[in-house]
């Protein structure tokens, strides 16, 4: 009988003790797969090679929202355009294990993007859809409530004259006055402060 695999995000990893996590997806067919690489470092080395190659400030690509603020016609910056963390994980464990692997993202933007790529063997769905659609009880004493992020801003920490933001109303400030031209990298986040305020993490 295959195995149900799937993996989860930062976010409710920190969110739920590891152990319980593991028991009450076991209890449900369920087994949490870790990739071998060092993902998160594989995606920083592609920043940097194309930090050091542009004349123009790259935009973050990390967060598939941003995309929506691109204007191609502006040349005053450069859309990365690089995988974000989660679905270069994804395309890892991909290359490790041969079954079909569910991978818990922190947004519908993720999801949504992860699935538009039709990478065979991998679904894509939030976390509140994941327990939804598996019956999923889970006991919320077991919550932790995270006032802070687990992916915060500061990815970018080593690299000189990075502008960081977060928050839907702080980036249209910033591309509308071109906040960034005296930045090398733009890290943005949609999310005010990080990804545990994620559309997918919690029912609001």
């Amino acid at each position: 009988m295959n195995k149900n695999y799937v993996w989860v995000n930062p976010v409710i990893m920190v969110q739920y003790d590891i152990e319980y996590l593991k028991y009450i997806l076991s209890k449900n067919g369920f087994e949490i797969v870790l990739p071998n690489k060092n993902c998160s470092d594989i995606v920083k080395n592609k920043y940097r090679k194309k930090y050091l190659n542009s004349d123009k400030c790259i935009i973050d690509s990390r967060c598939p929202k941003i995309y929506e603020y691109i204007d191609n016609n502006d040349n005053s910056y450069e859309y990365a355009n690089i995988n974000p963390i989660l679905i270069e994980t994804a395309i890892e464990l991909k290359a490790q294990i041969e079954n079909n692997i569910i991978i818990i993202t922190p947004c519908v933007a993720l999801s949504n993007f992860g699935n538009s790529l039709n990478i065979e063997g991998l679904i894509f769905k939030t976390w509140i859809e994941f327990v939804k659609e598996n019956n999923i009880i889970l006991d919320e004493n077991k919550k932790r409530k995270l006032n802070s992020s687990p992916i915060p801003l500061g990815f970018f920490k080593g690299f000189e004259k990075v502008y960081s933001v977060t928050g839907e109303d702080n980036i249209l400030k910033v591309f509308k006055n071109k906040l960034y031209m005296n930045s090398k990298i733009l890290e943005a986040l949609y999310c005010d402060n990080g990804c545990h305020n994620g559309d997918g993490i919690d029912k609001k």
